[in-house]
């Protein structure tokens, strides 16, 4: 029964972070002159309060699980050698998210690149659009990491193996990306990899830090980009 519940948990979750963005479209009260600023204050506070709910949820789900993974964890944990992408396994999770999240940071960024240099933004409003955007990739970081990564392991350690876990992980974070950003089939498979690579993460460290703080920078890099797109077109 539980991975039955998990399965619409993940999935209900989704289908209501999409139903988040027509409802947010149809709030009249403004908070900001700037459309995609006031567009993510109330985004994210509505997100903010569905992860509220799929906390108690996944809480109900496996009280004991919750308790393991619910927390910081140890960035010293060592991480499991990955042949593929040259891992041995003698580097602790803070290495890696510090050398792999800087590749993977770099490559958002050259994605989100091309966006910008397509819609010829002004970089003169770099830092007004890097501002705004560090409180809502807290905010979204934190929210997906719960839905995506705590919402799938939580539930199903012990249950299924860890690699299976890995495996969905990153499958339930990666398709939704197809319409998100970064978009298409290459944003599947990016949003797919560092959710499997997250939910590893999640397990060898027993906490979010590492996934969030990851999640964190590629979502400063695109919320930014966003910020900045939108600033070219309203002038």
């Amino acid at each position: 029964m539980t991975p039955i519940l998990t399965a619409l948990l993940v999935v209900s979750a989704t289908a209501a972070i999409f139903a988040l963005r027509p409802l947010t479209a149809k709030i009249q009260t403004g908070f900001h002159v700037n459309k995609t600023v006031d567009y993510q204050i109330k985004f994210q506070t509505l997100q903010l309060i569905l992860t509220a709910l799929v906390l108690v949820l996944v809480y109900w789900l496996n009280p004991q699980n919750f308790a393991r993974f619910f927390g910081l964890g140890d960035v010293h944990a060592r991480i499991s050698p990955i042949a593929w992408l040259g891992i041995t396994g003698s580097e602790t999770w803070l290495e890696v998210a510090g050398s792999m999240g800087l590749f993977i940071t770099l490559g958002t960024g050259i994605f989100m690149f091309f966006q910008l240099k397509k819609a010829g933004v002004e970089y003169r409003h770099l830092a007004f659009s890097l501002l705004w955007s560090i409180p809502f990739s807290v905010a979204n970081a934190f929210s997906e990491e719960v839905i995506f990564r705590l919402g799938i392991i939580s539930p199903l350690y012990g249950i299924f193996p860890v690699a299976v876990l890995f495996l969905l992980s990153g499958v339930a974070f990666g398709l939704p990306h197809y319409f998100g950003q970064p978009s298409g089939i290459i944003g599947v498979f990016m949003a797919g990899f560092l959710g499997w690579l997250l939910a590893m993460s999640l397990v060898q460290t027993q906490g979010l830090l590492v996934a969030w703080a990851v999640h964190f920078a590629q979502d400063v890099v695109i919320i930014t980009s966003l910020i900045l797109m939108s600033r070219t077109k309203s002038g």
